[in-house]
């Protein structure tokens, strides 16, 4: 169990080095949404990078906390 929760939390760190990596290199408004010949119809603020890092840390303590509880 140690070892999964590591593995999870440092994925973490991995997760936000990457984010605030595209944060330095993204332009102000970056496409959110593509249509299938990929381009964008929709445009949000570069910010909403961390969103992704916000879900994948909820997704891996829900994972960690369903396996401690053994539900």
């Amino acid at each position: 169990m140690k070892k999964f929760k590591f593995l999870i939390r440092s994925s973490y760190l991995f997760v936000l080095l990457e984010i605030f990596y595209y944060l330095r290199i993204a332009p102000q408004a970056i496409g959110t949404h593509f249509v299938s010949d990929n381009i964008p119809d929709s445009f949000g603020n570069k910010y909403q990078l961390f969103l992704w890092e916000l879900l994948i840390l909820i997704m891996g303590e829900s994972i960690i906390l369903i396996e401690k509880t053994g539900v």
